[in-house]
Formats: structure tokens, C-alpha cells, sequence
């Protein structure tokens, strides 16, 4: 069994270790040294490529989370973007092998890693380049619309559900933010798609669609709502995980992806996008 000196100098398991690294990374962040803290979790990385067999799956995907989070705060994209793509491909490795030989919840939950790892590595990989155009079935809010419709404006996707409780708490904030920035150039297009009703018949689409309904007039939405064909732009855009949003310039740049618009990342790109013309 591996055993490293943790932060005390004493001999450690390299889960303990790397543990340890990501707390004292999380404490470094939160005093406002974040070139400190980017440096922690590069070691608490490093460490965890040693031995990768002994790091808790879960311990593993919260690292590079947290590491591609740390740094894009400090614009270093192309980081994230390299160590996002590693950490993807040992997330597939780990989910392909669960897949033939774990539990049922050791299968979900390799799944799960893999799934949120690669979204956030198709995310990063947006990021400075020109987005993906939307595609919409039909619109529940507001008339038909493109991305390349409203160069010229600040748009903000956000991909939901009616059965995602965090969507609910969006959609107030959401109708807050539209009201204060519309006047500024802000567009908020919000995106979902059949997920109960998926493959099923007519009816049960034409039932799910009133639910959709039901959460759009609930919260008085007044921008633009629509329905995605089917999960391929989703894919596009890696928003499996919801509530996702993705932030576009007035030049049809990407200029964030991610799962909050409480991030401080968001609201900095989103002041910045709003004020150059």
C-alpha cells in the first residue's frame, strides 16, 4: 500500500493525502490566494495520477471540477481545457470497467463521474469560440429566433426541466436578471426538451409539454422558451447536468458555460459582455 507524507509530515494513505490538499486548496481560495490554491490542487492532482486505483472515484472528479473552476477564474482556459480532456478519458476507463463488472450503484455512479467530467470538458472547450447554433422544435415564449438572429446582443441559454428543482429557483432569478439587463442588449433564451415523454407516444408528449407550460405561466416567464428536438443539443453545449447556462457575446463568442449563474466567473463575463458594444 502507498503511503506519502501528508501537510503534518506524518506518513499517509494517498486518499488521506490528497484529501488533505483539497482542503487546505479550498482554505487558500477561500483567503483570496488563488495562485496558491491553483498550485495545492495541481499537487493534490499530481498525487492522485500516482496512484489512481487508490483515490476514492467521487474524491477524483471533485478535483478536476474544482481545478478546471480554479482555473478558469484565473483565465487560464487552456489548462482547463488539457486537463479536463485527461481527466475525461480516466473517467471512461473507470465507467467502461464498472460498466462490465460493478453493482448497479457502482455503474450509476461511474456513469455519473464520466458524464460530469466530460460535460465540463465540452463546456471549457467552448469557451472564446463562436457557439454552436441553437435548434428549436417549437417556441412556448416568444417568437422563433437563432443565435446568429441576435448577433448584436448578449444571450444567455439556459437548459431545464420541469422535474429539476434547481430550474424552479432559476426561472425567479432568471425573470430578475431579464427585466434589469434586457434594456442593456441581454436576450435569455431558456431550452428543455421531452424527457418523460421521450420516445414515447403523441399523447404523453402533448401531456408533458402542458407541464412544461404549467412551470413557464407558474413564474410569469417573459423571455423566449423553447423545445430542443431531442438530447442532441445538450450534447452540443454539455448540459447534461442541470440547470445549465452558457453566456454568448455580441459577437457569438462563448464567454461562459457552466452549471450557476451565482458563479462570480458568470456575473464578471456577463457585466463585461454587456458593456462592450
Amino acid at each position: 500500500m502507498n503511503v506519502d507524507a501528508g501537510l503534518s509530515g506524518k506518513p499517509v494513505k494517498p486518499q488521506v493525502l490528497v484529501t488533505e490538499l483539497m482542503g487546505r486548496a479550498f482554505e487558500l481560495r477561500q483567503a483570496g490566494k488563488l495562485d496558491q490554491a491553483v498550485a495545492t490542487l495541481e499537487q493534490a492532482l499530481a498525487e492522485s495520477r500516482k496512484t489512481p486505483f487508490e483515490i476514492e472515484f467521487q474524491t477524483r472528479i471533485q478535483l478536476g471540477m474544482t481545478l478546471a473552476d480554479a482555473y478558469q477564474s484565473l483565465s487560464e482556459i487552456e489548462k482547463a481545457r488539457e486537463m479536463l480532456i485527461a481527466e475525461a478519458a480516466f473517467a471512461e476507463k473507470v465507467s467502461q470497467v464498472m460498466q462490465a463488472t460493478g453493482t448497479p450503484p457502482q455503474k450509476r455512479a461511474a456513469t455519473a463521474g464520466f458524464l460530469q467530467v466530460r460535460d465540463r470538458s465540452i463546456q471549457v472547450s467552448l469557451l472564446g469560440n463562436e457557439a454552436p447554433e441553437i435548434s428549436v422544435k417549437e417556441w412556448l415564449v416568444g417568437r422563433p429566433t437563432s443565435l446568429a438572429d441576435l448577433r448584436g446582443r448578449v444571450v444567455l441559454l439556459e437548459f431545464w426541466a420541469t422535474w429539476c428543482k434547481p430550474c424552479h429557483q432559476m426561472f425567479p432569478k432568471l425573470n430578475e436578471l431579464y427585466q434589469i439587463e434586457s434594456p442593456r442588449g441581454l436576450e435569455v433564451i431558456a431550452l428543455t426538451r421531452h424527457y418523460m415523454a421521450y420516445g414515447g407516444t403523441e399523447e404523453s408528449k402533448i401531456e408533458e409539454r402542458e407541464l412544461m407550460l404549467g412551470m413557464v405561466n407558474q413564474y410569469q416567464v417573459r423571455f423566449r422558451v423553447g423545445i430542443a428536438e431531442d438530447e442532441r443539443l445538450q450534447a452540443v453545449f454539455g448540459a447534461n447536468g442541470l440547470p445549465t447556462i452558457v453566456l454568448v457575446d455580441r459577437h457569438g463568442i462563448v464567454r461562459y458555460a457552466g452549471p450557476s449563474e451565482n458563479d462570480l466567473v458568470f456575473s464578471k463575463e456577463l457585466q463585461q459582455s454587456l458593456t462592450v458594444q
